[in-house]
C-alpha cells in the first residue's frame, strides 16, 4: 500500500474539468515519468474543490519520485483508495465502499470523510488524527440501534483506534462491550465519522456534536 506523503512538486500542474463537473483530470502529467494522467470522480459537485485537491496531491507526490501502480491502494485520510490503469494512460482511482467489502468507481466517500473529518478538526483547533478502517473500536449495545453517543479516544495498540462509543445501553459492566472495525461504524452509524480523526484524549457527545478535550483521557 502506498502512503500518501510528499514534498511538493516544482512542476506546475494543470487540472481539467469534466462538463458535469464531477471529474477531475490532470493535463500533461503524462509527458513526464511515469508516463499517465492521473483522474479521479466524486458523485456531487460540492465535493469538486476536494476532488481536485486529491487529484493534485496524487500527481504532486508522483512527481516526486513516488510510484503508483496499477491495482496498488492507498490511504488518503480515514478512507482506502485503489489505483486502476484504464486505456494504458490514465491512473483512475476507485474506493472501499462503506461497507469495505469491495472497490467501487470515485472517491465520494474518500472525500466526503476527509472533508466532514478535517472540518472538524479544524473547528476545535485539534490535530488530524484519523484511524484506519481496520483498525477497532469498542462500543457498547445502542451505538448500531442509533441511540445518542459519548465518545472518548485513549492511547492505544496499533490494532486499536483508541475509541471507545457508548449509550445509556450500556451497564458499566466491560464483558459487555463489543470490539468491531472503525469501517462497521462509520457505514451504520456515517452521522459519527466525522469524530473519528480527533486525537487521543478527545471526548464527543452525538446529539450536540459537542467536542472537549479531557486530560485524563489523554494519559
Amino acid at each position: 500500500m502506498a502512503t500518501t506523503t510528499s514534498r511538493r512538486a516544482k512542476l506546475k500542474i494543470d487540472i481539467l474539468d469534466s462538463p458535469d463537473r464531477l471529474t477531475k483530470t490532470t493535463k500533461g502529467l503524462a509527458s513526464h515519468d511515469p508516463g499517465y494522467e492521473i483522474s479521479a470522480s466524486v458523485s456531487s459537485p460540492e465535493l469538486g474543490e476536494h476532488c481536485e485537491e486529491f487529484v493534485r496531491f496524487i500527481a504532486e507526490y508522483v512527481l516526486s519520485g513516488n510510484s503508483i501502480r496499477a491495482g496498488e491502494t492507498l490511504a488518503y485520510g480515514y478512507w482506502l483508495t485503489k489505483a486502476e490503469l484504464t486505456d494504458g494512460r490514465t491512473l483512475v482511482f476507485f474506493e472501499y465502499n462503506p461497507e469495505a467489502t469491495e472497490f467501487v468507481f470515485g472517491v465520494t466517500h474518500t472525500l466526503t470523510y476527509w472533508r466532514d473529518q478535517t472540518s472538524l478538526c479544524n473547528r476545535e483547533g485539534a490535530d488530524f488524527i484519523p484511524p484506519r478502517p481496520d483498525q477497532m473500536v469498542v462500543i457498547s449495545d445502542g451505538v448500531y440501534e442509533g441511540d445518542n453517543v459519548e465518545g472518548v479516544r485513549y492511547a492505544s495498540p496499533s490494532h486499536m483506534s483508541g475509541w471507545w462509543l457508548t449509550t445509556d445501553r450500556y451497564n458499566g459492566k466491560i464483558e459487555s462491550l463489543k470490539t468491531v472495525h472503525a469501517h462497521h461504524v462509520s457505514a451504520k452509524r456515517p452521522d459519527l465519522a466525522k469524530f473519528l480523526a480527533l486525537p487521543n484524549g478527545y471526548r464527543f457527545f452525538s446529539p450536540t456534536g459537542a467536542v472537549w478535550f479531557d486530560e485524563k483521557a489523554a494519559k
